[in-house]
Formats: structure tokens, sequence, C-alpha cells
């Protein structure tokens, strides 16, 4: 799902962490002689570009940011009002221009994992504290009023058909974004399971359904129309999970050793892989390729186009395109070993790598914006990385930085030591 998170505080039971490690503030002295090592490394003798001043939104220890290409949404920490009951306020602001748009409270038993705005409605996503289950309220926005409350999973949110899909162990259902009356539901059957694939504008573009018993399907996740049925031979365990899908192609057990991969929507066959998949936990595309990797570690590199394996690598945990090449981390590194990897996609070989940059995110021209904390210090370096020459052009420097940065809307934005959100802007 694709909107991110920083958080300086609650920790939402269930929702992986970030555990931050806190720094001794520096003596200036040190601090400049670091900065002048990190620009005659990084940059040749270039001088060092003059950060812009960051925008500031106040915030408070406990507060957590949601953010997309076009909002931040800033939502307050836990104040409970009866037992594990409480208002949470999301003020909403527009990015760039970090503009407070709209202040709206909900109420809550549980911590909030997911916030989107939508036609007028804030939609958030939580786990019951008393349960462990998940919940979905909707808001309008600028109010208090609760529009609806359901108990499931919050998939995603269609602004243009003002369409929510839910998820629950039982269903997926579609609900109207303003009312909450549903308007369709796809069953999931019991000794099966129901995937999202090939997301587009944080969307997906089907579901799919595969069971013990051999039912393949495609579903329209707009309308819940079925699009296309095959059926494979069954296989028992496919209720815990097990399909594969990769962005417009689905892989599954059709029986004999290997999987077979299945082209999306009309579920048409396309190939067969005799590769030893069983001990892999998740796949990604990977441009030409669909990287899988295992579960302790390694990566198994399988082409797209006909399935077969090209190559297997035990030293990455993960990796993801960024232009011609891979990006990779290792599972197991040292504080002082390298952060990021650039590797040969058709052969898993390492090009070289950026040292301690980590990575942010692409910036679409095959290039990738990246950060490295000045050791000791609540201090920042942001870049932009080339893997095609492994060169690094320094943007700026962004100071009292807490260490929890992402990037949206072509900025840099991190929390600070106070806990507000600065905003510097990429260039």
């Amino acid at each position: 799902m694709a909107n991110g998170e920083i958080d300086l505080g609650e920790v939402t039971r269930g929702t992986p962490a970030v555990v931050m490690t806190d720094r001794l503030v520096p003596r200036r002295a040190l601090l400049t002689l670091l900065t002048a090592v990190l620009v005659a490394v990084t940059t040749a003798g270039a001088p060092l570009p003059a950060s812009a001043r960051p925008l500031v939104v106040a915030a408070r220890l406990g507060d957590t940011t949601f953010l997309d290409e076009h909002r931040m949404m800033l939502v307050s920490g836990s104040s409970a009002l009866v037992a594990q009951v409480s208002h949470r306020v999301v003020r909403a602001y527009d990015l760039p221009s970090a503009r407070l748009l709209s202040t709206t409270t909900v109420t809550v038993s549980g911590g909030i994992n997911q916030v989107l705005s939508a036609g007028g409605t804030v939609v958030v996503s939580y786990q019951v504290d008393a349960s462990g289950t998940w919940a979905t309220v909707a808001v309008a926005e600028g109010t208090e009023q609760t529009r609806w409350r359901r108990t499931a999973r919050l998939i995603a949110v269609s602004e243009p058909e003002e369409q929510v899909l839910l998820g629950t162990d039982e269903a997926v259902h579609a609900v109207d974004l303003r009312t909450g009356k549903t308007r369709w539901t796809l069953p999931r059957p019991r000794d099966g399971y129901i995937a999202e694939t090939g997301w587009a504008d944080d969307y997906p573009r089907w579901l799919v359904l595969l069971s013990d018993s051999g039912r393949l399907e495609s579903y329209d996740p707009y309308t819940g129309a079925l699009l296309a049925t095959r059926t494979v031979p069954p296989r028992k365990g496919r209720a815990h999970g097990f399909i594969w899908p990769v962005d417009d192609l689905v892989m599954a057990d059709d029986g004999t050793p290997g999987l077979a991969a299945y082209r999306l929507p009309e579920l048409t066959p396309l190939w067969h892989t005799g590769a030893d998949l069983s001990g892999s936990w998740m796949q990604a595309a990977c441009g030409d390729l669909i990287c899988t990797f295992r579960r302790q570690r390694g990566l198994t590199a399988i082409d797209a186009a006909t399935g077969r394996k090209l190559w297997e690598n035990p030293d990455w945990a993960y990796a993801e395109p960024v232009g011609r090449y891979l990006l990779a981390t290792r599972a197991e590194r040292g504080i002082d070993d390298p952060g990021l990897w650039v590797i040969d996609p058709a052969t898993g070989s390492a090009r070289g790598d950026f040292g301690r940059w980590e990575f942010l995110a692409a910036t679409g021209d095959g290039r990738l914006y990246a950060k490295l904390d000045v050791p000791g210090a609540y201090t920042v370096h942001y870049a932009i990385l080339d893997p095609a020459t492994l060169s690094v052009r320094l943007l700026g420097t962004a100071a009292d930085v807490s260490n929890s940065c992402q990037t949206a809307a072509g900025l840099l934005i991190c929390r600070l030591i106070d806990a507000s959100v600065a905003m510097w802007p990429l260039r």
C-alpha cells in the first residue's frame, strides 16, 4: 500500500516498527570536520550546496504522519477516553506547500496504521486493542461526524469510483465511500485465498482467487465481476496464501514440481518454472525479472517472460529495480558496511556499492534519492545517487533530524528532535 509513515512514539501492534538508536549531539567542530570529509569524498571538491530553510509543521512526541504525493496527514497521539477508546485529531496538509487543509477528529479503539483522504472523507484503518482484529472508520473531513465503521481490513480507496475495498477472513467487500453501504461482496472459499495485484494509483487492477480444490479465478476490483476462470490440480495449503501474484501475472502450483504462471486477467498460461521456490516467502517485480526472497536470506531471479531461473545469490536479503540495475541490501552487515549495493540483473553480481548511504525513493529517471547520517549527530546529508555511474550528487544537509525521513511531492520530510515535521525541497 502506498502511503508513507513517520512515527515518533506510538508503535502500532502488528505493524513493523523501525527502531532508531539515540545519538549524542556533537560539538560543532566535529560536525564541520565530518561534513568536510563527506564533501571531499562524494563530490571531489565541489562546493557544499546551500540547504534551503525547511518548512516546519508543529507536532508532538507520539504524533504520527502518513504521506502520499499530495498530502501529509498528521495524527495526534493517543488520549484515552474510556478503556482503550480515544479521540485522534487528523490534520491534513497540502504538499509541497505545507498549508493546513482540514482538521478531522476520529474515534478509534486501537493503534492507527493507515490514513487516507478521498472525496471529502478521511478513512482510517486501526487494530482493535482488545481483540487484535482490524477495523476501518470513515469520517467527514473537517468534522467529528463518523460516516460508517466496519470490522474489516482496509485494502484500498478509489476516489474516482468513491469506493472502499475492505477485507475479512470471509470475503472482500466493496463499500460506498460516503455511506459505507455494501456494493458487492466476493466470498472467500473455505479452502481458498484472495489476493490483490497489479496496483495502479493505489488501487489493485485485479483480485485473484485460488482454492485447494483447484479454482483459479480473476475478478474486477471495481465491480466484483468474474473476468476469467481456470481449473488447476488440487493442492492442500492454498487457504494459507499459497498464491504468488506479481503485477500482471500470477504463479500457482499446477501439480508438478515448480510453479505455473498465468497472464492476468484472462489467466492465459504463460510458462512453467522448475526452480525450487519452496523456501521463498515473498516475490516482487524486478524489471524484466521476478525476484523471490528466501525466508532467511538469499534471492532467486526468474525471467518474467519465460520462467527460466537466471541466477541465485545467498547474500541479498532484498532487491528492487532502479533504472537498468537492481539495488540490493544484505541481511547481515556491520555499522560501517555498505547498505546499498548495485547489482547486475543479468547475473546477480555486484557492480559496486554506495557505502553508508540509505535509500529514500527512486527519482523516476534511473536514479534515487538517498540520505547519509552523520555519526554521532542529529544531522543527515541528502543526495541523488546514480547506479549507472556509482556517483553521488549532494543536494544539502538537514540538521536536528531524529533520523526518521521519507520523500514525497519533491520534498525530504523528516521528524526533528523536538518532534516537529520539517520539509526540505529536493532539487
